[in-house]
């Protein structure tokens, strides 16, 4: 475990010089899968996005739709839904779960999967740099910090961030909800698997990292490391 959690914590120096660090602007749904047949999986996603319903709730809610294949996890995909903020998260939510055609939706994606496994969390994106909307890879860490500890994970996180080299996008997710319950998760994004691997391999070397992984050690434990990539997207605008 320890050697996880130093290379867990090392791959978060890929990053960034300056002040990059933002406020997230994002705020959404993941919906994990096991699936057993891709196939099939994607084909209910397509039908409903051809629906009125699916539709009329990107429409007024500004929902973008986005799955991720997962290496590294009992998950094979998940599915991102993303809104500008809780107001678009409400008023989508309203809409899309009031259609027959998000009920067969939600019977045709359990069958192509193991519904056992199926794990969903709300999650607000509370930091970021870049756009990770541009990236074909990520690395993503799911981990829980200790109760009443997420703004010291944050400013330290802040601060790592805002010293090292920068290298495309990274983000920190902080659950709100959710079953299989991990409290936040970080992204880091990427051109490809080596730029990843190289600038984890470089950046992990620095002083910054040490005193990272000294301040959040005792507050902060890694529950999986996972390789993402994009397989399809519904953007809002049709």
């Amino acid at each position: 475990m320890n050697k996880i959690f130093l290379s867990f914590v090392a791959i978060f120096s890929i990053l960034i010089s300056a002040d990059n660090v933002k406020p997230g602007e994002e705020t959404g749904e993941f919906h994990y899968f096991n699936v057993t047949d891709p196939v099939s999986f994607i084909k209910a996603l397509d039908k409903h996005n051809e629906s009125d319903c699916a539709k009329k709730w990107q429409m007024e809610s500004g929902a973008e739709v986005v799955v991720m294949g997962v290496l590294g996890s009992v998950h094979t995909h998940f599915i991102y839904v993303g809104y500008e903020n809780n107001t678009m998260l409400e008023r989508g939510r309203s809409i899309v779960g009031a259609c027959e055609e998000t009920a067969i939706l939600m019977k045709s994606l359990a069958a192509s999967s193991v519904p056992s496994d199926y794990v969903s969390r709300l999650g607000e994106q509370s930091l970021e740099v870049g756009d990770w909307t541009n990236d074909k890879f990520f690395m993503k860490y799911d981990f829980n910090v200790k109760l009443g500890h997420a703004s010291h994970y944050a400013n330290e996180w802040t601060k790592l961030m805002n010293i090292l080299e920068a290298t495309n996008s990274a983000g920190l997710i902080t659950h709100r909800a959710g079953s299989g319950w991990m409290s936040h998760f970080v992204y880091i994004g990427g051109d490809s698997i080596e730029q990843l691997y190289s600038t984890f391999d470089a950046n992990s070397k620095t002083e910054a990292f040490k005193e990272f992984s000294t301040n959040v050690s005792e507050i902060r434990e890694l529950r999986n490391v996972s390789l993402i990539s994009p397989v399809k997207a519904y953007p809002s605008k049709r």
